[in-house]
């Protein structure tokens, strides 16, 4: 090889850090995307949350009490007789109000037009056209497993 070739076969200074520049910014472009789509890919590819999934203690709840929980982004109500564990979805049936327990009076309330519902989710007086949805309910070791 003469001298000449070998110069043909050198990169000089500017081209370097012109590469050198293009591969930070494709680098950095790369960093900003993969998070970008990780977050507006939607949750659901995961599947949805299905199964006994724990949501609290029994001594978390006295009798004739209640806790509201979040279980696969669902809203629920769990209310402790005492006898078993209740949950039936927080979300009302008419305008999707989150209700409430109201221990004295023992039913399920809307605070939003006054619906009623009964221990078993029925609706008892208001505008609610259908009960609430239930869950199963297992108690296990002093856990609550709620099935979705």
């Amino acid at each position: 090889m003469s001298a000449g070739e070998r110069q043909e076969d050198k990169i000089s200074r500017r081209d370097f850090f012109g590469w050198v520049i293009k591969g930070g910014l494709l680098a950095t472009f790369a960093g900003m995307l993969f998070p970008a789509l990780e977050y507006l890919l939607p949750v659901t590819r995961r599947g949805p949350a299905v199964g006994m999934k724990e949501v609290a203690r029994v001594d978390d709840i006295p009798v004739w009490g209640s806790k509201k929980v979040v279980l696969g982004g669902s809203a629920l109500i769990l209310i402790r007789t005492p006898d078993k564990v209740k949950a039936f979805s927080a979300v009302c049936t008419h305008l999707g109000c989150l209700v409430d327990w109201e221990d004295k009076k023992r039913e399920i309330i809307c605070p939003c037009h006054a619906g009623l519902f009964d221990l078993d989710g029925r609706v008892i007086s208001g505008p609610p056209p259908r009960a609430l949805p239930s869950y199963a309910v297992r108690v296990v070791d002093g856990n609550i497993f709620v099935e979705l």
